[in-house]
C-alpha cells in the first residue's frame, strides 16, 4: 500500500533542497525551460512561455492531491536549479515514473542524481516497490545520472519516444525497486 503524504514534502540533502513549487518560482521555472537541451530531451512545451510555468505551478497542489505527481523544486544556495518529479504515478501497481531537468547553469554539479536518489528513495519509502526513468539514446548525461541515483538500465524499448523533429526513437529503460535498499536523506 502507498502511504501518500498528507502535505506536500521537503527533501533535503546536505546543500540540496527540494521542496514545494511555489508561484514564487514562475519567472525562473520559464527563463530555465528557455534552454534548448530542456526541450531536447524532455516534454516541456516549445516555445515554453510564463503562461506555461504559471500553469505548471498552479497544478502542483492538484496533481498532489488527486495522487498523480509529486513535483519538487531543487534549490540550491536559495536558487532553484532543478525540477524533479514522480509522475505516471499507478497506486495498484506500486509504481511510479521519475522525471527530471536541470538548468544549464547548473550540469555537472551532480545534483541530478542526489535529486534522483532523494526522490526515488522516498517514493520508495513511501510503498512504491517499482520507479521507472525513460531516456533518449543520444542524452548519455541522463543515463550517467540515472546509474549514480541507483537505477539499472533494464531494457531498451523500440520506438518508444518521438522527438522535437517527429521522428521516432528508442527509449532506453531505467528501474529502481524496493529490495534495491535505500540510501540518501529524507
Amino acid at each position: 500500500m502507498i502511504t501518500w503524504p498528507v502535505q506536500r514534502p521537503t527533501l533535503i540533502d546536505g546543500n540540496l533542497t527540494l521542496r514545494p513549487w511555489s508561484m514564487d518560482d514562475v519567472s525562473t521555472v520559464y527563463q530555465i525551460c528557455q534552454d534548448p537541451v530542456i526541450a531536447l530531451y524532455t516534454t516541456v512545451p516549445v516555445p515554453y512561455t510564463e503562461f506555461h510555468a504559471r500553469v505548471f505551478i498552479e497544478n502542483q497542489d492538484d496533481n498532489f492531491d488527486r495522487h498523480d505527481s509529486m513535483a519538487f523544486a531543487g534549490v540550491v544556495n536559495g536558487e532553484v536549479v532543478l525540477c524533479v518529479s514522480l509522475h505516471s504515478v499507478k497506486e495498484f501497481d506500486h509504481l511510479c515514473e521519475l522525471g527530471y531537468w536541470v538548468a544549464a547553469q547548473a550540469r555537472g554539479e551532480g545534483y541530478a542524481s542526489r535529486a534522483a536518489t532523494l526522490a526515488s528513495n522516498f517514493a520508495l519509502s513511501i510503498g512504491f516497490r517499482r520507479v521507472e526513468a525513460f531516456t533518449d539514446p543520444d542524452n548519455e548525461a541522463s543515463r550517467r545520472t540515472l546509474i549514480r541515483a541507483g537505477f539499472q538500465m533494464e531494457s531498451i524499448l523500440p520506438q518508444r519516444m518521438t522527438r522535437r523533429d517527429g521522428t521516432q526513437t528508442d527509449a532506453i529503460m531505467f528501474s529502481k525497486f524496493a529490495a534495491s535498499g535505500l540510501t540518501g536523506k529524507q
